[in-house]
């Protein structure tokens, strides 16, 4: 009897395996032909999206009924109070993303209430970044040190001056110490003049004190609107102040330490485009206020921006990228707080205009160099020059259209 089953066991499970296999083969088709899974709120196709958060290499808006995949960069934008995702870079080099969470696990966020309460006139203001804990005694020894050194005007050229630099500068991503150096109106004009002098002595295997400078004043502006309004408080008697290091205005000095000729290093593209990358990132923090984006356009701030995207070497890529999310952030994305209208105001030039030595940097060509780094990166759909170049057709169209009348 034993060997009886024996035999009859492997027929049926052969039998079993064949049916297995017909019914995977009938399956495969209709799992190929099928669609992600999307969610729509309306009849308008083009306003539907993934159920599943799809991430690409640039932050974008992820919408309230969608779920976050596992390992994702993560982050809150406390200027539009909305969450963003992106494909998380292990290392990356990037002043406003350190410090960032990353996410570890499938988020779904509620869809706000449409029965919130409203807010009753005359409440206190709220503050979004609550109440900040006092740091440990050996931290804020050491802070107070390198504080003292920057608020005197005098920059010493020593390695432990570099090295207090560089503590500075992973301290200023805590809210509280992003504060404090705002709140020191010493100690931001000497950072702002450090970062716009090139020629800072800097000690071998230290970074650059101009791009270090840079960092410490991106890191403390990152997400800490007190900090922000702290030191645009104080930026109308700063920027008329002179550095010591040239004797030049800070109006003067900031507004072209970001541009491509005045941050050559002798290491090569990779170095000096690591420079004006952490500098983009500084008037990227300033930018979102009002007054100081305003004087930012009237000094020809976006002429200083767009010589960033002119070199054509891959070392430059990341500060172009950055370049791109500041002028999508802050002027043509109104998911990001962005306020249409503000820019562009030049008339846009034509491609052989822009293709002369003369003209080429002038404001008027932001859409061709647009265009011609998006052609370079064609074949990425998610490219960051994409994105800009269709949304600043989109503006130039919308500002040129003849304004509508009311009927009577």
């Amino acid at each position: 009897m034993a060997r009886g089953r024996s035999t009859s066991r492997p027929l049926s499970f052969l039998l079993a395996m064949i049916l297995g296999v017909l019914v995977c083969l009938s399956v495969t088709p209709a799992l190929a032909d099928s669609k992600p899974d999307l969610i729509c709120h309306s009849s308008n196709p083009k306003e539907c999206y993934p159920r599943v958060f799809q991430p690409t290499d640039e932050f974008q808006v992820v919408h309230d009924d969608q779920e976050l995949p596992k390992g994702l960069h993560v982050r809150l934008n406390i200027w539009t109070g909305k969450k963003e995702a992106k494909i998380n870079v292990p290392g990356e080099d990037d002043p406003a993303l350190e410090g960032l969470p990353v996410d570890q696990a499938i988020v779904v966020v509620d869809p706000e209430q449409p029965d919130a309460p409203r807010v009753p006139k005359g409440a206190p203001e709220y503050e979004p970044v609550g109440k900040v804990k006092e740091p440990p005694q050996h931290e804020s020894e050491s802070f107070v040190s390198v504080m003292k050194a920057l608020g005197s005007g005098v920059i010493p050229d020593t390695h432990a001056f570099d090295e207090a630099l560089e503590g500075l500068e992973e301290l200023s991503h805590d809210i509280y110490y992003g504060l404090k150096v705002a709140e020191d109106s010493d100690v931001v004009k000497a950072l702002f003049c450090l970062m716009a002098d090139q020629k800072a002595p800097t000690s071998e295997a230290f970074t650059p004190r101009d791009q270090q400078a840079a960092s410490i004043l991106a890191s403390a502006l990152q997400n800490n609107p007190p900090a922000l309004k702290e030191v645009t408080k104080v930026w109308p008697k700063l920027v008329d102040s002179k550095c010591p290091s040239n004797n030049k205005t800070l109006r003067e000095s900031l507004y072209s330490s970001f541009i491509p000729a005045s941050n050559v290093d002798p290491a090569g593209a990779k170095k000096s485009a690591a420079r004006v990358k952490a500098k983009v990132s500084t008037i990227n923090g300033l930018i979102k206020d009002s007054s100081f984006r305003s004087e930012f356009l009237k000094n020809g701030g976006m002429e200083g921006l767009l010589k960033v995207l002119v070199p054509e070497e891959k070392e430059w890529a990341g500060a172009q990228r950055k370049v791109g999310q500041l002028v999508l952030d802050n002027f043509l994305d109104e998911d990001m707080g962005a306020e249409l209208g503000q820019w562009p105001k030049v008339p846009k030039l034509s491609d052989k205009q822009c293709q002369t030595g003369e003209s080429t940097t002038a404001e008027g060509c932001w859409d061709y160099h647009v265009a011609r780094i998006m052609k370079a990166n064609k074949g990425g759909k998610s490219h960051w020059s994409r994105d800009l170049n269709n949304r600043l057709a989109a503006e130039r169209k919308r500002s040129s259209a003849p304004p509508k009348h009311e009927e009577l």
